[in-house]
């Protein structure tokens, strides 16, 4: 990239950094984050403790005005609105949640801006379900209205060679000037049946699929009582917990109620050898084959992740064990969660990324559940939404 661009960055939404990391790890890329708005005090002491010379604003998204980023324009914004509004587990209620005002009054507020003012680049990422919303649409409409170019995409880490499950939608926007011909390989629409579900490739290598042992904790590969489950939530919850070995290449994705919920909030990890099988298993029973394989096709979907769980109840192990036998099994897999170092090396967060040590171990696994995959953000923003920009220093 030549020396005379410079990418300008305002981070709505964000988190402890998701996009701050991204951009950081690509090669050639000069940026700096005018602006990040976080509404959350943990969040943005992560955030703080890792880009000191970042301005963090911690407030409400609803009071901001278009003279606020007058005062600091930057060329690129992106953004992770509050993805509840658009789950199951959030009734659904898009543009009618409170939850989405904040992005509903910020694409008021870019509308207020003049057309000089406007960001080049825009990305916006959210949970599946947000391309069929009120919400998108006032995006899109917008978006269209003031001449960008967007590819929509409902992508998930694991198309990248990541041994982790996370489902999300992606939009990209780029502003062409009424001077400038549109790139065939973009457009503008508002129909979701033109949303990308494979990766741009472009001759571009992806990174070998590693297994899980890539990205553990060397002290941690051992026993670490910190990170055991304990045996009360094993007798209530064992037949829930989807377990992986550091041999598998497979494991489904970290939500911000991990270590707390049982389904649909993450892996465990198992430590220990399969035990051997006893008479109250069955022949053809397999921890490795029915319940811990990558390979085997899933039989639960966690409908807000899109994560494949293998549910163990479906196992003819965990079906035929009760009582003290079925916990003496799951006591013998030796089970730990995963850390939350180990979870940010699944997310793309390099190991120079830290948390502040007055940070609870609970409070990291919510920072991270909350957060980006950073891999997956980098891939897009280097090699589709900012290519040329990087190639050229210029939009």
């Amino acid at each position: 990239m030549t020396d005379h661009g410079t990418l300008t960055v305002n981070e709505f939404y964000s988190g402890i950094g998701g996009y701050h990391i991204a951009l950081s790890l690509i090669p050639g890329l000069k940026f700096r984050v005018v602006q990040a708005f976080e509404l959350s005090s943990v969040p943005n002491m992560v955030y703080r403790h890792n880009f000191p010379g970042t301005t963090v604003r911690e407030k409400n998204l609803c009071g901001l005005t278009a003279a606020d980023l007058l005062k600091e324009p930057a060329n690129c914004y992106v953004m992770s609105p509050p993805c509840q509004p658009h789950t199951r587990q959030g009734k659904l209620q898009d543009d009618k949640d409170p939850r989405s005002a904040s992005v509903l009054h910020l694409v008021k507020v870019f509308s207020e801006l003049p057309s000089s003012a406007l960001p080049t680049f825009f990305f916006l990422e959210n949970v599946k379900g947000f391309e069929l919303s009120n919400t998108r649409n006032t995006i899109i409409s917008f978006l269209r209205f003031h001449g960008y170019e967007t590819r929509e995409y409902l992508l998930n880490s694991n198309q990248f060679n990541i041994p982790n499950s996370r489902l999300r939608y992606y939009l990209l926007g780029r502003r062409v000037h009424s001077d400038q011909v549109l790139n065939s390989g973009w457009g503008v629409t508002t129909e979701t049946d033109n949303i990308i579900r494979e990766i741009p490739r472009d001759n571009i290598q992806l990174p070998e699929l590693q297994p899980i042992s890539a990205f553990l904790e060397d002290e941690l590969r051992d026993l670490s009582e910190e990170y055991d489950i304990p045996e009360t939530f094993l007798r209530k919850w064992g037949r829930l917990l989807d377990i992986v070995k550091p041999s598998c290449r497979r494991s489904c994705c970290f939500t911000k109620g991990y270590s707390v919920k049982a389904e649909g909030s993450g892996s465990v990890l198992q430590r220990a050898p399969d035990p051997p099988p006893t008479a109250c298993d069955p022949p053809l029973a397999s921890y490795d084959a029915l319940s811990l394989s990558s390979d085997l096709p899933s039989t639960k979907t966690n409908s807000l992740s899109g994560d494949h769980h293998v549910n163990n109840s479906n196992s003819l192990t965990f079906v035929e064990l009760t009582g003290d036998a079925f916990h003496q099994h799951m006591t013998q897999l030796n089970l730990r969660y995963f850390t939350p170092r180990e979870i940010a090396r699944l997310r793309g967060i390099p190991d120079s990324f830290t948390f502040p040590e007055a940070l609870s171990r609970k409070q990291r696994y919510k920072v991270l559940g909350n957060g980006l995959n950073v891999a997956v953000v980098r891939y897009l923003l280097e090699h589709v939404l900012l290519r040329d920009f990087i190639k050229n220093g210029t939009p």
